[in-house]
């Protein structure tokens, strides 16, 4: 919710219209508590500026550090007002005046900084600083260590930066990005500016689908091809296979249209002969796998090449996926640990602001940091107390508090999982006529600014946590036995429903992949009832006059793709083979053929 949070702010704050620069603007972060008149938006304002005051009072540089951060997700959207409060552009000149030091004091305090500016012309300066200008990291109370390297410094600066909107909008900054894309050897600073090496393929193709327009995307790919080779035979690397996957991607999906066919289809050929089976994937459990589909899809698009400018979708990882968010970024830095007295403490301020706010968005804001801070023991006891105003009896109380109350207490790990699997299993199978209307009388009055929400929002919700989750299915028969019904069942007409069936695809596929197991809770017949009912479903589909939506064609190429995933397994191969062989003109199931095969 963090990272989700920081990227709406970088969007108002880059747009090229927003009012906040307006010289006459009232202040946000120092003076009086900013008022616009609009009571949603006022709140937040105040609760902003107290939870500001109370970072400034924190004994501890963890606290400080962890309360800075949220604090862009407390200033309200009011980009409808001429004079709107400069909150973003005052925490960029703030952090500014810190992140010109010299030297550099490298801390969790400045981390906290990195991660809440988003101004390029900050942030650049950063990116090619030496870092002999830049301390040893300054360990703080609570935190054990090891101290991260100083490249981390450089790393949060360039994830800050929005390399792709760059690419098109900040001449110096694109020729900054330009020179990291084609010198950097580091592969977790490309892996940053991948996007901006989208954003360079796509502009080649602007106008032309077909043929690259300049030298600057095609030589960039072009470059890539021998260090990719290069990457493939080195040593087994997370971070390393994350980039060889994008970038194998993006050769099958430009390659030919940026001229460099013969020499793209060599390396894809080298990885579909070895069945994936490479150095750099040894000793990474599905990676190989991984890394064949891409190759395959990669195969496929170099012959048909796309009609589109945009870069493939990549397939679910069978790997454990290196998140460069998850695993890196948005992690502790030195695996700091907020002491309990610490943490209790700032539970009990984040209990009096909800004692008396009384709009939705800040309330939502609270319980977020609550579920953030709750100790295992405390999230445990208050599970029941969070998830109560959700429900009326069988009903679902439905508005932005109590779907941010949902949305806390399945993420809430100290609750115990069997309690939150219950919560899931609950929402997953609510009714429509189950779910109330919405209650919007705590949400921001202003039309531009409402946030739709419905009764699917619900089941999306609830999709989306367990897509997190998919551990659960294997150790709750409950859960996987209503999977396994929806499963089989036809996908219920509509986008939402569809969107929804979209979401719970990996689970249902857990569901099959455990029956196809030989586990002990495998039933193979179940697993191959399954398949044989998305072939059914995908035929239906191919009947109608057309996909009315692209969530249903979503849902039919997710499906083609599990069938060469599983069927080989639950031994349907010769089945499932004669149905995809009637559709291998199709990218989906040309790959699911190959799958099928390894």
């Amino acid at each position: 919710m963090r990272r989700l949070a920081a990227l709406a702010a970088l969007a108002v704050s880059l747009c090229a219209c927003a009012s906040s620069t307006i010289a006459s603007a009232p202040r946000c972060l120092t003076g009086a508590t900013p008022r616009v008149g609009r009571p949603a938006p006022d709140e937040m304002f105040a609760l902003m500026r107290r939870e500001r005051e109370r970072a400034d009072r924190a004994s501890s540089p963890l606290v400080r550090a962890r309360i800075l951060e949220a604090l862009p997700g407390l200033f309200p959207d009011v980009s409808d007002l001429v004079d709107e409060p400069r909150c973003r552009e005052e925490l960029a000149d703030e952090s500014a005046a810190a992140l010109r030091g010299d030297p550099l004091v490298f801390s969790r305090l400045l981390v906290a900084r990195l991660r809440t500016v988003h101004d390029p012309s900050v942030l650049m300066p950063l990116v090619t600083r030496s870092e002999q200008s830049i301390t040893a990291y300054q360990l703080a109370p609570g935190e054990p260590g090891p101290a991260p390297p100083r490249s981390l410094v450089r790393h949060l600066a360039l994830a800050s930066i929005p390399a792709p909107w760059i690419m098109n909008n900040h001449p110096e900054g694109r020729r900054l990005v330009l020179d990291r894309l084609r010198e950097s050897d580091d592969a977790r600073e490309q892996l940053l500016l991948h996007g901006a090496a989208a954003a360079l393929f796509q502009e080649a193709l602007r106008g032309d689908p077909t043929r690259a327009r300049g030298d600057a995307g095609p030589s960039l790919l072009r470059a890539w091809l021998p260090d990719l080779a290069r990457r493939l035979e080195g040593p087994a690397d997370r971070v390393s296979l994350e980039l060889a996957i994008r970038r194998l991607a993006d050769v099958g999906t430009y390659g030919a249209r940026f001229g460099v066919a013969p020499e793209a289809r060599a390396l894809v050929d080298r990885v579909l002969a070895a069945r994936g089976e490479l150095p750099l994937t040894r000793g990474i459990a599905g990676a190989a796998r991984d890394l064949a589909e891409v190759a395959r899809g990669a195969l496929y698009d170099l012959e048909a090449p796309p009609r589109s400018a945009a870069a493939a979708d990549l397939p679910p990882p069978r790997r454990d996926r290196f998140r460069v968010w998850g695993d890196w970024l948005d992690a502790e830095p030195a695996g700091g640990k907020v002491p309990a007295a610490d943490a209790l403490a700032r539970v009990r301020d984040l209990d009096g602001e909800l004692a008396t706010l009384r709009f939705h968005a800040p309330r939502c804001r609270v319980l977020e940091e609550l579920g953030q801070w709750l100790p295992p023991d405390e999230a445990s006891r208050r599970f029941d107390a969070l998830v109560a105003p959700v429900f009326d009896g069988e009903r679902i109380r439905l508005s932005t508090e109590t779907l941010c109350r949902m949305r806390v207490a399945l993420r809430l790990d100290g609750a115990g999982e069997a309690r939150r699997v219950r919560l899931l299993l609950r929402l997953l199978s609510a009714t429509p006529a189950q779910i109330d209307a919405p209650d919007r009388r705590g949400d921001e009055q202003h039309p531009a600014l409402t946030t739709l929400i419905d009764e699917a929002s619900v089941g999306a919700l609830a999709a989306r946590a367990l897509e997190r989750n998919l551990g659960w299915i294997d150790r709750h028969a409950d859960l996987r036995a209503w999977l396994e019904a929806q499963a089989l069942a036809p996908v219920p007409p509509g986008r939402p429903a569809a969107a929804r069936w979209s979401l719970l695809q990996p689970a249902f596929e857990r569901a099959v992949a455990l029956h196809a197991s030989g586990g002990p809770d495998a039933r193979l017949e179940t697993a191959r009832a399954i398949l044989r009912a998305w072939m059914e479903s995908i035929g239906a589909a191919e009947a109608q006059q057309g996909v009315t939506h692209a969530f249903a064609g979503e849902v039919v190429k997710a499906r083609l793709r599990a069938l060469g995933e599983h069927g080989q397994r639950a031994g349907l191969a010769e089945e499932v083979g004669a149905f995809l062989g009637e559709r291998r003109s199709e990218r989906a199931a040309a790959v699911a053929s190959y799958l099928l095969t390894l």
